[in-house]
This record gives structure tokens, sequence and C-alpha cells, in this order.
């Protein structure tokens, strides 16, 4: 209860503010279960919200995934994701929402919802290796109760290199253009520098570690790992620093259809994520 309402005043001194956060609020329960270290790997269609260089290994695909965070039912995050393979060598276009509402006593006190289109194409491939850069224009909608709404745009910048087909060393810019936002636009829009490299040890092993620095921050720690244990079962786990935190998941593959589900400790609370996706 302590911790609700601690989290609750949070979000009261943001909206008394006009200040849109735009956190890092871990839109994919992939991700999630992995530790955040997501940016080196980013084959499904959440590498619209992580690396939109990795939209080149998705395929055609639907991801939307629901948590309440830190296990509030006043704090819900959902998003929803969508890749299509181009014709030709026209790449791989990817769209994405993500919406996180506050809501208290039947009152919505807070909405950040962010609208993304990402395209990635294939810059070098030969037989091992190849390089893929990736861009996202992203349209933030911030709306307060009893203060108003604003939009900003926001671009962010990816690349995604395999080497030897069992390494990826992936990239990714947030924000390069630094957005503002609220009152007078005197408040920047997070902006976020991520690098890490992933390596497959074995076949349907993937193991990652990253790094994920705030321009106006600290920098932090990302390790994770997946295994497919049969066809229709992956395990994951993962890790991360400030604030230190542990995770797990697992993945559950019945013909196309994808079921997912993540944890993670925080000094919040734990946090369940669940999402659902089709692969076309």
């Amino acid at each position: 209860m302590k911790n609700r309402i601690f989290i609750l005043v949070v979000v009261l001194l943001l909206s008394f503010s006009l200040f849109a956060s735009f956190d890092d609020y871990e839109p994919s329960p992939r991700a999630r279960a992995l530790g955040g270290a997501f940016y080196s790997t980013s084959d499904d269609a959440n590498a619209v919200f992580y690396n939109p260089a990795g939209l080149g290994f998705t395929g055609n695909n639907l991801l939307v995934s629901y948590t309440q965070l830190y296990q509030c039912d006043f704090a819900e995050l959902n998003t929803v994701a969508f890749s299509m393979q181009l014709p030709k060598k026209f790449g791989t276009i990817g769209f994405g929402l993500l919406s996180m509402d506050v809501d208290y006593l039947g009152v919505n006190l807070t909405t950040e919802k962010t609208y993304s289109i990402s395209h990635s194409i294939n810059i070098l491939k030969d037989i091992h290796s190849q390089l893929n850069f990736g861009y996202t224009v992203n349209l933030y909608h911030l709306a307060i109760n009893s203060f108003g709404n604003q939009t900003e745009l926001g671009f962010n910048v990816g690349a995604l290199a395999t080497l030897h087909t069992r390494t990826k060393i992936g990239f990714t810019f947030y924000n390069i253009n630094n957005p503002k936002m609220g009152k007078d636009n005197s408040q920047d829009l997070p902006q976020r520098l991520a690098m890490g490299i992933s390596y497959d040890p074995y076949q349907d092993v993937t193991t990652s570690v990253e790094l994920k620095k705030s321009l106006n921050g600290d920098t932090e720690i990302h390790a994770g790992a997946e295994v497919k244990v049969v066809e229709m079962l992956t395990l994951r786990l993962g890790t991360r620093t400030n604030p230190n935190s542990f995770s797990a998941g697992a993945r559950f593959d019945l013909y196309n259809v994808v079921v997912d589900y993540a944890a993670n400790t925080h000094t919040m609370g734990l946090t369940h994520h669940f999402g659902i996706g089709y692969k076309f």
C-alpha cells in the first residue's frame, strides 16, 4: 500500500509540472525477461521500441502486451507492434503503439501515448555477416487531467551487425533530435544510448550483455539469456542494474501463435508482463 501511495504522489507531481517522462517502461515482455538486454537481438516486431534495425530479422508478425507496473492497478502499460516485409529490397517496416495510463478513483490522471513508425534496410550482406540500419519516427502525445495535452516528434536511429552468424552487435540512439515538452517546452524528453552484443554459443541458446546510458543519468548494465528447451517452450533469465533487478520469463509457441510471460523484481514491487502474438 505504501508503494502505491508513493507512486501516486510521484505521478501527481509530474502532472502539476506538466512534464511527461515517457520513461523506459520496458514495452516487451521478452525484453523484460531478458533484463532489458534486447537491443542486440531485436528480432521481433517489438524492435520498433528497441532497435529498428532489427526489423530486418522479424518477418511478418503482430505482438500485443499488457502489464500493471509493480502490480499497481492504476498504472497500466499496453503495447501493440506490427512488422511487415516490403517487396524486393525495400526492407521491413514496423508500426508501434505504447500507451501508459494512470487512473485513480475512476479519474484518468495522465496518459502517455507513443505512436511509432520504423523502417529497416540491409546495407551489407554476405554468406556469414550482414549489416542493417533502421530509424523510427515517434509521435509523443501527453494528456494530463485539467492541464491539457501536448504532442512532440522524436527520432531514433539504430544499427545491427551480424558477424559470422552467431554474434550480433547492436546500437540505438533514442530521441536524437532532443525533443522537448512541458510548460514553455522547458523539459527534455529522455535521450538514451544503448549498445550491446549477443552471442549464440549453441543452437537455440542466446546470451546478451548491453549498456544503456541516459544522457542525463547513470549507466545501466543489462544481461540476459534464453534457451529453447523444446520446440514449443523457451525459457529466459535476466538481470540489470540501477536499480538492481532480476527477471525471468517463458515463451510458448503454438503453431503461429506466440504467448509470452515475464516477471521482474524492483524496489517498488514485482511486475508481471503478458504478451501474445501471431506470425504470418
